[in-house]
């Protein structure tokens, strides 16, 4: 038991060592970035080209067009690094911008729509339905991508990203009504596509 609670320790020791390597690597990451230097850069990118390609690929339904926004927001990244003060989380502030240039995405898209007179009714929810233990992360994001463009923007910018519903009233230019409505729409269709997907795999 003395052993596995020493062993216990070490690995712990050597994870917390790890991290703090890691982060003292990130650091002078982006110094060099900061400092304009394109080997900085580069490994910037390689570290979080796929995590950043993932966030926008949330918002658009589309691979290629979450790649153009990824290399759009690695350029914005890189001329405003500096103003990232070294507070908070990097990733934190770096997935910020990259969740800006989507929406600035969808708002181009959207801006001619009058979004209030879109159709907010919808069909009696079942309450009662959860997710099935089956139903995997991948299973819950590929339902995500197929909600209409509005309600998939707001489900993400709410559940995922941390907006509050008043940032999301002045990100996109809606009423709050509006914001909640398409909220619930969202959650609405995520609950058909998922179910429907339980029965699928209850079936086979």
């Amino acid at each position: 038991m003395q052993h596995f609670v020493e062993r216990g320790s070490y690995y712990i020791s050597k994870r917390r060592l790890m991290l703090s390597v890691d982060t003292v690597r990130l650091d002078g990451i982006i110094e060099g970035c900061k400092e304009g230097k394109e080997d900085s850069q580069r490994r910037l990118y390689e570290l979080y080209a796929k995590r950043m390609t993932a966030v926008c690929l949330r918002y658009t339904d589309d691979y290629e067009t979450a790649r153009d926004l990824m290399h759009d927001g690695f350029i914005k990244v890189f001329g405003h690094i500096g103003d990232y003060s070294g507070t908070g989380s990097f990733e934190g502030w770096l997935r910020r911008i990259f969740v800006n240039i989507s929406l600035d995405h969808i708002r181009k898209r959207v801006e001619n729509i009058d979004i209030d007179k879109v159709e907010y009714l919808l069909d009696q929810s079942d309450d009662d339905w959860e997710i099935d233990s089956d139903i995997s992360i991948d299973d819950i994001f590929e339902a995500i991508k197929q909600l209409p463009e509005v309600a998939r923007t707001i489900f993400n910018m709410f559940n995922l990203d941390g907006y509050s519903i008043k940032e999301i009233c002045n990100e996109l230019n809606m009423t709050s009504e509006a914001v909640r409505s398409q909220h619930c729409r969202a959650k609405e269709k995520l609950r058909k596509i998922l179910k429907t997907k339980e029965q699928r795999l209850y079936n086979k």
